[in-house]
């Protein structure tokens, strides 16, 4: 757990910092929620947290509510 810590800490200093002296906060704010968004997941799954698959529910949409089917 504490090497997923770590891990993401070094990503965000090496990638946010030339963002943050270039003053591109669009690319900041999207880097940033995308950095969150896989350290909730590679935490959870670190935890031996069960994650489901997307491809599940994008199949059930594409048969469903799309009515294609393979």
């Amino acid at each position: 757990m504490i090497y997923v810590f770590v891990v993401f800490i070094i990503i965000a200093l090496r990638d946010l910092k030339g963002l943050i002296k270039s003053n591109r906060k669009k690319e900041f704010k999207v880097t940033l929620s995308m950095m969150i968004i896989a350290f909730i997941l590679s935490t959870l799954y670190a935890l031996d947290y069960r994650i489901p698959s997307p491809m599940v529910a994008l199949d059930k949409f594409v048969s469903d509510v799309l009515g294609l089917g393979y």
